[in-house]
Order: C-alpha cells, then sequence, then structure tokens
C-alpha cells in the first residue's frame, strides 16, 4: 500500500472517528438537556408557585418547550425527525387554537394529539438510549425521561375518561378540574404507590389505571434488561477487538 494511501485512510478513520464522537456528545447532551427541562418545568417550576395564576397558559408554555426539545433530538434522523415535526406542529396549534376556547371538544382534541405528540417523543427518546454503545449516565437519563412521558401520556388518558364518562373517578378533595390532578393519579398509580384519594369508579377508568401500573413496572423490567444486555454487549466487542489488535 502506497504512503499516499495509507494518509487517506488513516485520515478517513479519525474524521469518521470524530463524527462519531460529536453525534455521540450531541445525543447525549440531547437527553440530558430533556430530562431537565422535563423536571423542571412539571416539577421544580410548580413547586416554587409557577402556574398558579394561570395553569392553562403555564402547561401550554411547558408543553411546548418540552415538545420542541424533543423534536430536535431526532435531528439526525431525517424520516424520524420530519414525523416528529409534523405530529409536533399540529399538537402545538391544536393546543393553542384551544387556548381561548373552554369547551368540552376542543379539550378532547388537546388531549388526544397531546398523547400522539407524547409517544412520538418518547419513541424518539428510545433511539438515543438504545444507539450502539456504551451504556453510559446521560442514556439512563434519558430511559428516565420516557418513563416520565408514559406518565404525562396516561394522565391525558385518564382526563379523556374521566370527560367522556363523568363520574369515572371519585375524589375525597371533590371534582378533579386541574392538569396536576391527573398528574398527580397517574404518578402514583405509574409508581404503584396508590394512597387512595383518588380512585377509579368505573370499568373503563379501572382498565385505564391497571394498564398504567403494569406498564410501570414492566417498563422498569424491560429497560434494566436491555441496558444490562447493550453494556454486556459492547464490553464483549471491546475484548475482543482487544484480542484481534493483540
Amino acid at each position: 500500500m502506497s504512503e499516499h494511501a495509507v494518509r487517506l485512510k488513516r485520515g478517513g478513520v479519525r474524521n469518521k472517528a470524530k463524527g462519531i464522537i460529536v453525534d455521540t456528545w450531541q445525543s447525549q447532551a440531547n437527553l440530558s438537556l430533556f430530562l431537565g427541562l422535563e423536571i423542571a418545568i412539571a416539577f421544580v417550576l410548580p413547586s416554587l408557585g409557577f402556574g398558579r395564576e394561570d395553569i392553562r397558559l403555564y402547561s401550554n408554555v411547558g408543553f411546548s418547550i418540552l415538545l420542541i426539545s424533543g423534536v430536535a433530538i431526532a435531528w439526525g434522523q431525517p424520516k424520524l425527525f420530519t414525523v416528529a415535526a409534523i405530529v409536533g406542529s399540529i399538537a402545538l396549534v391544536t393546543r393553542w387554537l384551544a387556548w381561548g376556547f373552554h369547551s368540552v371538544r376542543s379539550g378532547l382534541w388537546v388531549d388526544w394529539e397531546t398523547l400522539l405528540a407524547v409517544a412520538v417523543i418518547a419513541y424518539v427518546l428510545l433511539t438515543q438510549v438504545f444507539r450502539r454503545g456504551r451504556v453510559t449516565h446521560v442514556r439512563i437519563q434519558g430511559a428516565i425521561a420516557v418513563y416520565l412521558m408514559l406518565g404525562v401520556a396516561w394522565a391525558h388518558a385518564y382526563h379523556i375518561a374521566a370527560v367522556m364518562h363523568p363520574g369515572a373517578f371519585a375524589a375525597q378533595s371533590g371534582e378533579l378540574v386541574l392538569p396536576s390532578d391527573w398528574i398527580y393519579f397517574s404518578f402514583v398509580t405509574l409508581t404503584t404507590v396508590g394512597y387512595g384519594d383518588i380512585t377509579p369508579a368505573i370499568p373503563v377508568a379501572k382498565t385505564l389505571a391497571v394498564g398504567e401500573a403494569l406498564t410501570g413496572q414492566l417498563y422498569l423490567a424491560v429497560m434494566v434488561a436491555r441496558l444490562v444486555a447493550m453494556e454486556m454487549v459492547f464490553w464483549q466487542q471491546q475484548v475482543t477487538e482487544n484480542g484481534v489488535n493483540e
């Protein structure tokens, strides 16, 4: 092999390695950013008093930020990014158009579009979590972000059931009207805590609650098993490559 060919080969390897490092760093940084935004918008800021005066405006702004950041994670995958951008745009337009209305139909449209958008964003996150390579703490952050997205999705499912079937849920504090009520009940169910202050009262609501409880447990079990398997495969490949090089 000529010296020129060797240089070209080395340059190609360096460029490929550089591209992999940059792409991996960007995807991991995006996962960390998304999780940080999710925790801040859903838990930290509300505890500091944000959204008390206008919860609908706060939820719309928070959802918009999360949706845009989630779609941006798929930037390196043209087809997935296109699908996520289309679904996200429809969800954003629907949510903001319905902000000035208080009809039951507009609320249901928002819930359905939000469910679809959350499903797409969760898929985008999982494509990054399951990328080839070593399992890092950032991938685990992405898996946690998907877990939190599941809680948000089920909260909207409960609201849909409550609107379509009045009296589907019984609460000790009275009527459930705030988004925070559904978020609270969803995460209590997802983690199988079950305080009992909000209970499903009809078969549809009970089925949804059981479905979320199973989802929460199965997700954790499957995710841990998958991440462990990915780490084992990575180390086996490292051992094999080291053995061949030696």
